[in-house]
Parts: structure tokens; C-alpha cells; sequence
């Protein structure tokens, strides 16, 4: 038996069975906990696991994803998003230069 998915409900699954299942995984990004849910992708997950796992960001991607990288560190597992690729690749230096390193 097989199902059909669009891309944003199997991004959505997938970090909801990684929330149900690790205290330890939450979500961050610009917009996540807001209506429209990044494409869907982020739909009721603070209804559902509340606000201390996820989190809105403020518009700083190279400074936020230096702080989720040094969360990634401690232990705790997070789920960036970036609404476009344009605001990943402002976060590349953090990425290339820190996390990799």
C-alpha cells in the first residue's frame, strides 16, 4: 500500500513524528508559528507541542542559525526553516564556517 504526499505534508509528518518522538527536536524560523505555517509545513505544531518548541526568529539568519548550531552542540535538535533560499544563504557563513569546522 502506498500514499501520495505533496512535499509541504511530508515535511509537516515529518517534523511532527520528530517532535512526538524527542523531547530534544524543536522548530525555529521566521514565521513558523504563524498563520499561514510556512507553506503548511509548520500547521498546528504549537497548538501542539507549545511555544517552547516552537519558535518564531527574528530576521538575522546568520546570527540565529549561529545560536540553533550552538543549541545543535548542548544536545538539543533543531529544525530551522528558511522561508526562501535567499535567507539560507545568509546563514552560509555560519553554516560553512562553524558548523562544518
Amino acid at each position: 500500500m502506498s500514499r501520495t504526499l505533496k512535499f509541504n505534508e511530508a515535511i509537516h509528518e515529518a517534523i511532527d513524528l520528530s517532535m512526538a518522538n524527542d523531547a530534544a527536536v524543536y522548530t525555529i524560523g521566521l514565521g513558523v508559528p504563524d498563520p499561514k505555517c510556512i507553506f503548511g509545513t509548520t500547521l498546528g505544531l504549537d497548538k501542539k507541542y507549545g511555544s517552547q518548541r516552537v519558535l518564531d526568529m527574528p530576521t538575522a539568519e546568520n546570527g540565529m542559525t549561529g545560536v540553533i548550531i550552538g543549541s545543535a552542540l548542548v544536545g538539543m535538535r533543531p529544525v530551522m526553516t528558511h522561508q526562501r533560499v535567499d535567507f539560507a544563504l545568509l546563514a552560509m557563513e555560519q553554516i560553512v564556517n562553524q558548523a562544518a569546522k
